[in-house]
C-alpha cells in the first residue's frame, strides 16, 4: 500500500510540474561564409527554441549586466520594442517569418537600495507554440531597415546583408539567464533571453528560468531546456 501511494503521489507532482516544456537548441556546426551560397553564409551558431511538451507563450527578454543599474543592453536600447515591425520569430520547418504579439510582462523589477536605480527586465512575448513546433527569432536594430535571425542563411529574406554573426550561448547575465546573440556589421551585437509561460486559464508568468547545459542531443547542443509549473 505504502508504494502504491508513493507510485501515485510522484505521478501526481509529474503530471503537476512537467506541463510546459522548451529548450534552446544551438546548432553544432558553424556558419560558413558560403552557407547558402557564395556569400550567404553568417558566422557563428544558429539557434532555434524547440517546444518539447504542453504548450504556452514565448517570449525573448533583456540581459540584465548589472543589478545597480546603467544596463546599456536593454532589448529597448537597440530595437525599437514598441512596434511588432521590429521583432518576431521564424518557422524553423517552413521558412516564413512572423511578427510579435506586442504582449509584454515584466519579469524583475527592484532596486539594491533607496538611492539606486530601479533595475526592470522586460519580457516580449514572440506567440502561442505547442509541442513539436520549432522557431528562431528575427530582429530590426534601432532605425534600420533590414533585419537579421537566429536560424537560416542570407539566401532567406529575413537574413540581410548586414547580418555578420550569431551564437546560442553568449553568456549568463545578472539574473542566472542564459542569454543569445544576434550581430549585425554596422549595430553590433543585440543580446536576448528566451522565457516561457504556460498556457492556463488564471494565473500570471512565473519568474526565473530553469537552465541545464549539455551537448549532442540530436545532433545539436541543448543548452535551455526549462519547465513552466502551474501554481
Amino acid at each position: 500500500m505504502k508504494k502504491l501511494f508513493v507510485v501515485l503521489f510522484l505521478g501526481l507532482i509529474f503530471n503537476i510540474y512537467a506541463v510546459f516544456q522548451y529548450e534552446v537548441v544551438e546548432s553544432p556546426v558553424a556558419g560558413a561564409w558560403d552557407d547558402g551560397g557564395d556569400d550567404n553564409g553568417i558566422y557563428g551558431h544558429a539557434f532555434t527554441i524547440r517546444v518539447t511538451e504542453g504548450e504556452g507563450s514565448i517570449y525573448i527578454v533583456d540581459r540584465i549586466d548589472s543589478l545597480y543599474g546603467g544596463n546599456k543592453e536593454l532589448l529597448s536600447l537597440r530595437v525599437a520594442m514598441d512596434s511588432v515591425n521590429n521583432y518576431g520569430w521564424v518557422d524553423v520547418n517552413t521558412g516564413m517569418s512572423y511578427s510579435a504579439t506586442g504582449n509584454t510582462v515584466v519579469l524583475y523589477s527592484a532596486s539594491m537600495g533607496a538611492y539606486q536605480e530601479v533595475v526592470t527586465q522586460t519580457g516580449y512575448e514572440l506567440g502561442h507554440f505547442s509541442a513539436g513546433d520549432e522557431i528562431g527569432v528575427w530582429l530590426r536594430p534601432m532605425d534600420r531597415n533590414y533585419t537579421g535571425a537566429s536560424v537560416f542563411a542570407k539566401d532567406n529574406p529575413i537574413n540581410s546583408q548586414q547580418m555578420n554573426y550569431r551564437e546560442g550561448y553568449a553568456g549568463i547575465d545578472m539574473l542566472g539567464n542564459v542569454y543569445h546573440q544576434l550581430d549585425f556589421k554596422n549595430d553590433g551585437a543585440i543580446f536576448l533571453g528566451v522565457y516561457g509561460v504556460e498556457s492556463l486559464p488564471t494565473g500570471q508568468p512565473l519568474p526565473g528560468v530553469v537552465t541545464t547545459f549539455a551537448l549532442g542531443l540530436c545532433g545539436f547542443g541543448v543548452f535551455g531546456k526549462n519547465k513552466r509549473k502551474k501554481k
